[in-house]
């Protein structure tokens, strides 16, 4: 059974900023290779979600989405959700 993904705010706020870059200076069809690959990630995650290297927190899990990306999720299984805590590139410095 898939469950539901929740965005965070510093999620969508990470995403936003790799997708700006990403348009400001790739091409149109590497903003669509991008889309594309995340769309697919997620559709993965939903399915497993334990399928990226668990934290040494609780529910906590950390992994690439690609070469260029990077993805911090928990996972509320009685609430059947995986809640997105962070996304950023992974050329800026990781969350404390």
């Amino acid at each position: 059974m898939a469950l539901e993904i929740i965005w965070s705010i510093r999620a969508e706020k990470g995403f936003d900023k790799i997708v700006n870059y990403i348009e400001e200076n790739w091409t149109e069809r590497e903003i669509k290779n991008f889309m594309q690959e995340s769309q697919e990630f997620f559709e993965l995650l939903k399915k497993n979600p334990k399928m990226l290297q668990p934290s040494s927190k609780t529910n906590l899990y950390r992994g690439p989405i690609n070469h260029l990306t990077m993805i911090t999720y928990k996972i509320r299984p009685k609430k059947k959700q995986i809640v997105l805590v962070n996304i950023r590139s992974t050329k800026q410095k990781p969350m404390k």
